[in-house]
């Protein structure tokens, strides 16, 4: 079931994308009505810097989606499988690549799985002491970075 999400989402995320690209036209009435009303400073730069940040995802969006589907064609592997070996790997393209290669990751520790990621949601010293033990203090310090973002 995870699987079928995964593939929506990411449906979801380039109809987002294609959404946010056929919008310029909206954003920039936006804008003119933002500027006319001086009234509202605040809303005008929210409204000025959105936009920008717009496009920006949608670059970074764009580039994910095309090592997806690089992947996908490079291994034989389909989307689910692609975006699973991405979430297990922290999101790493290189250490992805390596894993979809050969079943292992790049520096030799075990991939991330479920029982790990709640391990980590704990308060708990000694949870995460194992999990350190488990993983690294680096590789730690990544997957938490990873699940926030």
């Amino acid at each position: 079931m995870e699987s079928g999400s995964d593939a929506s989402y990411i449906s979801e995320e380039l109809s987002t994308q294609d959404g946010d690209e056929k919008s310029p036209g909206e954003a920039a009435s936006v804008l003119k009505t933002g500027q006319e009303d001086s009234a509202l400073p605040d809303t005008q730069l929210q409204r000025e810097e959105r936009p920008t940040s717009t496009c920006s995802s949608s670059d970074v969006v764009e580039e994910v989606v095309k090592t997806m589907q690089h992947f996908m064609e490079k291994f034989s592997m389909d989307l689910s499988t692609v975006t699973q070996a991405f979430l297990k790997n922290t999101g790493e393209v290189e250490t992805t690549s390596y894993f979809l290669q050969t079943g292992q990751r790049l520096d030799g520790y075990p991939i991330w799985n479920r029982e790990d990621d709640l391990g980590l949601q704990k308060d708990d010293e000694c949870v995460r002491s194992k999990l350190i033990a488990k993983f690294g203090a680096e590789n730690v310090a990544k997957r938490v970075a990873f699940r926030k973002s």
